[in-house]
């Protein structure tokens, strides 16, 4: 019999004040994510607007699409970790599931990269 105490265990969800969660470097780690996660994306959209304008009308390579999509996700990543560490979800699956996010997001990245380096090399 599943009981409303094993669904709080296995995905649960709670409240901590980000402000006061690890005492005076709360702010510290709060600002920092913050500002990765603006640095994802402005590299995102700063990748997108110079592949555009080098390559044109032209189709641009597949590790550019992959580089940039990898950006997009680890900005992503970024988003959902804020509250795994603060501990507002917590339990096995939304662990898992963030897990495998994070995962996919690095090895596109990674991917969008062996691309640009194979294409580069001679």
């Amino acid at each position: 019999m599943i009981t409303g105490l094993f669904l709080l265990a296995i995905g649960g969800l709670q409240w901590k004040d980000p402000l006061t969660a690890f005492g005076g470097l709360s702010n510290i780690v709060l600002q920092s994510s913050l500002i990765s996660i603006i640095g994802f994306f402005v590299a995102a959209i700063f990748l997108y607007l110079y592949y555009k304008r080098l390559y044109g009308i032209s189709e641009p390579p597949k590790g550019w699409k992959y580089f940039l999509v990898g950006l997009l996700l680890n900005g992503l990543y970024q988003v959902m970790k804020i509250p795994f560490t603060y501990e507002w979800i917590y339990g096995d699956i939304p662990l898992l599931g963030f897990l495998i996010f994070q995962i996919i997001s690095i090895g596109t990245l990674v991917y969008g990269l062996y691309l640009l380096r194979k294409k580069v090399t001679v």
